[in-house]
């Protein structure tokens, strides 16, 4: 088994170094010197790969012929891509990016891309959403991370597109992240999260599966931690000792939307190790 990791940032390295702790023969991509000495302080074996490319990149005929990559990156046969969207900072080059993997995943040996997209691509909606809802594109965003999903459908081969909900993990306790002042809204949205643990468990059964299909799989990958926002940025604060967050109930017009993940736990017969988030807050807490 070997294994390309396109954009090794906190989920990716954590990922690599479990996947190398069972003898997969990894490779991992960075873009920035920081990220570059993460990666050789973890033993990480990895390449410079600054996304997107030069235009042209989409008219080459041969990796060879594309300046400025290691073309052992694109020769593993499963290709995980990793790399943020950065929507937040109005980045709008996203499916740029992912049709510029596809198009020299299809030059190398990839036989199975695993792309790791957001839940945010649901944003818009309200109530249950699962992977056959109909996505609202006026909504901020979602339109680019359709995109880069339609991209990545180009891929003649095996395909897996992996839509996460918000993550947290070792580092990652929410309540590290609540602002004494800020004021909360939308108090009871529900909570769509799901642990780093889980993400790297599924993502090894994927690449472990020999079964994987040409036409493309779409899963949300989402605990099934039962609370709103308000009960549970309240456990986070508490677990740290923190003053409570504040919310503005006046501000509430809706109740939100509740990612549904049984696709992947039927599909994949998947049972989640840290299934509810509001036990793992205190566990946690006890470990800081």
């Amino acid at each position: 088994m070997s294994v390309s990791i396109i954009g090794c940032g906190w989920l990716g390295q954590a990922l690599a170094k479990h996947l190398m702790t069972n003898k997969v023969d990894i490779i991992a991509s960075y873009q920035s010197k920081k990220t570059h000495e993460k990666l050789i302080e973890l033993d990480i074996p990895a390449a410079k790969l600054s996304l997107p490319l030069e235009d042209e990149v989409l008219s080459c005929q041969s990796l060879d012929d594309i300046a400025n990559i290691d073309v052992q990156l694109f020769q593993k046969r499963v290709l995980i891509i990793a790399i943020p969207p950065q929507l937040k900072k109005g980045r709008l080059d996203y499916p740029l990016k992912i049709q510029q993997l596809i198009h020299m995943a299809e030059l190398g040996n990839t036989a199975h891309i695993i792309l790791l997209n957001s839940t945010a691509i649901y944003n818009g909606l309200y109530g249950r959403v699962d992977e056959t809802s109909e996505l609202n594109l006026s909504a901020e965003k979602v339109e680019t991370l359709v995109d880069a999903e339609q991209a990545a459908k180009k891929f003649t081969k095996g395909l897996t597109i992996l839509r996460l909900a918000g993550l947290v993990g070792p580092n990652r306790h929410p309540g590290k992240f609540l602002q004494v002042k800020r004021v909360f809204e939308n108090a009871g949205a529900p909570v769509n999260l799901v642990h780093q643990v889980d993400v790297i468990q599924i993502i090894e059964k994927l690449i472990g599966d020999d079964n994987v299909h040409i036409k493309p799989n779409i899963y949300n990958v989402v605990s099934n931690t039962d609370s709103n926002r308000q009960q549970y940025y309240q456990v986070a604060a508490e677990s740290l000792g923190l003053p409570l967050p504040q919310f503005s109930f006046e501000q509430q017009k809706t109740t939100g939307k509740k990612i549904i993940g049984e696709r992947l736990r039927s599909k994949l017969n998947y049972s989640y190790k840290k299934d509810d988030l509001l036990t793992w807050l205190k566990e946690a807490s006890r470990a800081l």
